[in-house]
């Protein structure tokens, strides 16, 4: 090891260990099975860093939380998903076992349908389709000092967006914030999410305490479609809005404009 372990508790109140090690060694650890002993693993060549966390019961309960908004919601605005939730994520040729295990992450839309037929294929065609594709989203619950870079990250793996909820234990505020992923560009702060068809911020801040305290999958379906319908009515309201076409606009009697002769 090239220095010294750093822990720490995070917001939620997870315990968190980095260690730091240069790419050979975090290669080999990479065949240790981590996993026995800590929740979430992250072994990082390009940064040199591996972190063991052990995710508090909060930090749990809003990955399974977001994990269901996301997917319900794409249901309901008709899109396909797959979810990965802590799928590991590494580029090509990265030793096996290293990688970025986010809170959750999916395959919607397009992505998703590719996914499945290479599933169709066999387990190979889709173990290589996840290691040549990155997620459409990726979201983390509980981001601390040593997370600094991740975001960039996601993006060099092919990630198109990132939500960040961020929360402290023993309250009940929520922040929720959306950004754009791209590999040559830093990451854009989105007001509406482009892979999820405008939905906002505050619509995923809005349904999460329904979500949590839902008692049934229909309880936990009905307040996702709630948020869902307002957002398809707020779509609908903008293009009413739009103003018509000229030709739509002329007063009856109202001379044409004469075309330019050619």
């Amino acid at each position: 090891m090239s220095a010294p372990a750093t822990s720490l508790v995070g917001p939620l109140g997870s315990t968190i260990h980095v260690l730091r090690a240069d790419a050979a060694t975090i290669a080999e650890l990479a065949g240790i099975d981590w996993s026995r002993h800590f929740g979430r693993v992250s072994l990082d060549p390009a940064r040199g860093l591996i972190t063991l966390m052990s995710p508090s019961r909060l930090h749990d309960d809003l990955s399974e939380i977001l994990d269901d908004i996301v997917d319900l919601a794409a249901d309901a605005f008709g899109r396909s998903s797959k979810g990965l939730r802590m799928t590991r994520l590494r580029p090509q040729g990265d030793p096996p076992g290293t990688g970025l295990e986010p809170d959750c992450s999916f395959y919607i839309g397009e992505r998703a349908d590719r996914y499945r037929l290479a599933l169709m294929e066999g387990e190979a065609a889709a173990d290589a389709f996840l290691e040549e594709t990155g997620p459409d989203l990726v979201v983390e619950v509980e981001v601390t000092q040593v997370d600094k870079g991740k975001i960039e990250r996601y993006a060099a793996l092919g990630a198109r967006e990132f939500w960040q909820i961020r929360a402290r234990r023993g309250e009940r505020e929520v922040a929720v914030d959306f950004f754009a992923l791209h590999p040559d560009a830093p990451p854009r702060p989105l007001a509406a999410s482009v892979v999820l068809q405008g939905l906002t911020p505050d619509d995923v801040r809005e349904a999460i305490e329904p979500v949590r305290f839902s008692r049934t999958v229909t309880e936990r379906l009905q307040a996702v479609a709630r948020i869902v319908r307002r957002r398809r009515e707020a779509r609908m309201r903008v293009r009413e809005e739009d103003p018509p076409p000229y030709s739509a606009t002329r007063q009856q009697g109202e001379d044409v404009p004469a075309r330019p002769h050619q």
